[in-house]
């Protein structure tokens, strides 16, 4: 559920918003671009900002997969922190929830054994 916080901040704001590309800088966006993976940039963009991923983790955890869950928390919470360095702060909640995720998610596969 920590997850979803973000989410609906973001959609009660008018609509899903980007959390991640307004604050890439033009040179990496250029990069992006220009190896043809801009589209994937945008979808996985958007679907952090919806709360997919976080849904996806947390399937991933009622099947016991706590690797593929904990990978999916780590990267929104790692791109998420550094969106979050380059000035923007929509991406904070995002980090912050995402990470406290990954803890639950850790404790869970720790005392599932």
């Amino acid at each position: 559920m920590l997850v979803m916080i973000p989410t609906v901040a973001n959609l009660a704001g008018g609509g899903p918003m980007y959390i991640w590309t307004p604050s890439l800088p033009m040179p990496l966006l250029r990069l992006v671009t220009e190896a043809g993976l801009l589209d994937a940039w945008l979808v996985a963009d958007l679907l952090a900002a919806l709360g997919m991923i976080g849904v996806l983790a947390a399937a991933a955890t009622a099947v016991r997969e706590y690797a593929v869950a904990a990978t999916l928390l780590a990267l929104v919470a790692a791109v998420s922190l550094a969106a979050t360095a380059a000035g923007t702060l929509l991406p904070l909640g995002y980090a912050l929830l995402y990470t406290a995720g990954l803890v639950l998610v850790a404790r869970h596969a720790t005392l599932a054994g």
